[in-house]
């Protein structure tokens, strides 16, 4: 099987995360070893999870938050307020 056609073919349609993890999987010496299905939901694992993390990017961005760095461990509660 070719590996650049079906690359090219996942790029052009738009799920850049299955193709990288195509390209994971495929260089791993152990890869006989997983049967279709699991290549396909790892495949398929990879591109929701970058779909999710691509999403929660461009929330955070359109958000435009006054303190990005804000986590709630940095709150100091003792301090009195005035």
């Amino acid at each position: 099987m070719l590996i650049h056609p079906t690359l090219d073919q996942m790029q052009a349609l738009g799920l850049a995360g299955m193709a990288d993890a195509y390209l994971q999987l495929a260089e791993q010496d152990n890869a006989t070893d997983l049967s279709r299905d699991e290549w396909r939901g790892l495949m398929l694992y990879r591109e929701a999870a970058m779909r999710a993390d691509r999403r929660l990017t461009n929330r955070l961005a359109t958000a435009k938050l006054r303190f990005v760095d804000a986590c709630i461990e940095d709150v100091d509660f003792a301090s009195q307020r005035p």
